[in-house]
Formats: C-alpha cells, sequence, structure tokens
C-alpha cells in the first residue's frame, strides 16, 4: 500500500499532463473558429468578390451572340436577340440562321481611346463589325442599345450575304445600315436634318463617285454628315420599291457591279438614279425625316 506522500508524487505528474492536454485542444478549437482572413491556406473568394473580381470582364451567351460587357449585359443580350430577328424584314436580306449568322463575338469597349486601340478606325466612329470573324465592336454610349447596336448587326447581315470587299457600292451597305438605325433612333434622324438641307442646295456627292468614296481620320465632319444622311437617303429610295430593292440584293451578290446591277433591277442608269432621287427629297417625303 503506498503511503500519502507517494499518491501526492504519483498524482501531480498525471494532473499536469491532464491540464497541458486540456489548453492543447482548447487552441485547437479556438483556431479552428478563427475568422477566415487570418487563415492562410483559406484563399477562396466569396461568391460577392468572384462577381466583384470578374465585373469588368463578363461573357454572357444568347442564341446567337456572345455578349463581353462590364455593364447593362442583360439589356444588351436582348437587344441584341431582337434585331437580329427582326434583319431580314427590315433590310430585305435573308435571316441569320440562313447565313449561318451564329456565335457573334459582341465586344462593348468602356471608352473611345480602348474601342480606337482595338480596332485601329477613326475616333468618329463609334462601331465596328468584322464579317470574316463575326466580330462587332461597340463603344459603350447612351446610344448604344438604340442606335450603334443594330447599325452593326445590319453590316454584319449585309457583309455576310454580299460581301465587303472588291466591291463598288460600300455607301449601299452604310445607307442599309443606317437607316435601320434611325428607324430605332429618332434623335440620329433628326441630326442628318442639316446634312440633307445641304443636300438639297447643291452639296450632294455625284452617286458616280460614292463608289470610291473614303472616310478617314482626317474627313470634315460636315463631309461624313453628308456621306451618311445621302446614303441614308438614296437607300430609303430605292427600297420604296421593295421588290426591285430586293432584285437588286440578289445581282450584287452575284458580283455584279452596282451600276450594272440597278440597270437589271431599276432600268435606271446612275445619273436617272440621282435626277430622280434629288427631285424626291425635296417633298421631304421620307419617313425617318418627318419631324
Amino acid at each position: 500500500m503506498l503511503s500519502e506522500d507517494s499518491e501526492n508524487k504519483i498524482s501531480m505528474p498525471v494532473i499536469i499532463f491532464i491540464s497541458v492536454s486540456f489548453l492543447l485542444i482548447l487552441t485547437i478549437v479556438a483556431v479552428a473558429f478563427l475568422p477566415s482572413k487570418n487563415r492562410v491556406s483559406d484563399t477562396k473568394l466569396t461568391s460577392s468578390q468572384t462577381n466583384s473580381a470578374s465585373s469588368n470582364n463578363q461573357i454572357k451567351k444568347t442564341d446567337h451572340f456572345s455578349v463581353k460587357a462590364a455593364n447593362n449585359e442583360l439589356a444588351i443580350k436582348e437587344k441584341s436577340e431582337e434585331y437580329y430577328q427582326a434583319m431580314p424584314s427590315l433590310t430585305g436580306l435573308p435571316s441569320g440562321e440562313s447565313l449561318e449568322l451564329d456565335k457573334i463575338k459582341l465586344h462593348i469597349l468602356k471608352d473611345k481611346k480602348e474601342y480606337v486601340k482595338e480596332t485601329g478606325k477613326p475616333s468618329w466612329s463609334e462601331g465596328f463589325s468584322d464579317y470574316k470573324k463575326k466580330e462587332i465592336f461597340i463603344v459603350d454610349s447612351d446610344g448604344l442599345l438604340i442606335s450603334i447596336l443594330p447599325h452593326e448587326i445590319s453590316h454584319l447581315f449585309f457583309d455576310t450575304h454580299i460581301g465587303y470587299e472588291n466591291n463598288d457600292f460600300n455607301w449601299l451597305d452604310e445607307g442599309l445600315a443606317t437607316l435601320v438605325q434611325v428607324g430605332y433612333d429618332d434623335e440620329q434622324a433628326r441630326s442628318f436634318s442639316e446634312a440633307m438641307d445641304s443636300i438639297r442646295n447643291g452639296a450632294h456627292i455625284p452617286i458616280e463617285q460614292m463608289s470610291g468614296f473614303t472616310l478617314s481620320q482626317s474627313t470634315p465632319t460636315t463631309t461624313i454628315n453628308i456621306y451618311y444622311a445621302q446614303s441614308l437617303s438614296v437607300v430609303d429610295y430605292l427600297k420604296q420599291d421593295y421588290r426591285k430593292w430586293r432584285s437588286l440584293l440578289k445581282k450584287l451578290k452575284s458580283g455584279l457591279k452596282f451600276k450594272v446591277a440597278l440597270k437589271a433591277s431599276y432600268d435606271e442608269s446612275l445619273s436617272s438614279l440621282e435626277s430622280k432621287w434629288l427631285e424626291s427629297i425635296k417633298q421631304r417625303n421620307q419617313v425617318w425625316e418627318k419631324e
């Protein structure tokens, strides 16, 4: 039988061991419940942090578009599909499906500086489409949804169907896209009133010269406005006879020059077209030009 002193000698180390073990357990539990920011191994972002980190580089997909934008992704997605479906009735061109226009990359760039750097286009430009790559680049702006977006989608349809390079009717492409644009944007339509007045007063560009007319960074603003207004107005005039307009598009797709296709579809020469168009705009009877 152990003496009382012996029992005390044995129990003291046991008590110390139990105390140390208990403190160790408490320490482990406390560390487990420390805030995650103090834990080196926890590097995963919360969902809100992830959204914040990627908000400037979001890619949203629709049936026909892949939209890359920092803001208003939902509205851009909805409008893109709306314009896509409306293009055949607005332009006389085939549907996007028949043109195999899908997986279109739509880039909404934050400002003009980024846009010019990305596309190499003049600073007065606000949108650019590349039908070969199925890409559209647009500057983020107040007029994005109702103005620039339908304009550029129209270009994509026209260029995919008819072709862009080695043709002499780029102005026709531009006029059609602008006609689509002013159908949605009344303010843009009104902005051409001064240029149209100048055209009526003799400042128009001879239609025969339109085929070789190019715009650049150094082109005066007044000339740019006249070019766009005239292209818009002539296309609107041609589209008033929808059957002949569709015939013109088919003949251009077949590879005919504009002058030849015009004669075959409208039985008009360039000079007779110009004379009749100039006479028609005196009445201000084009819908987009009315107040």
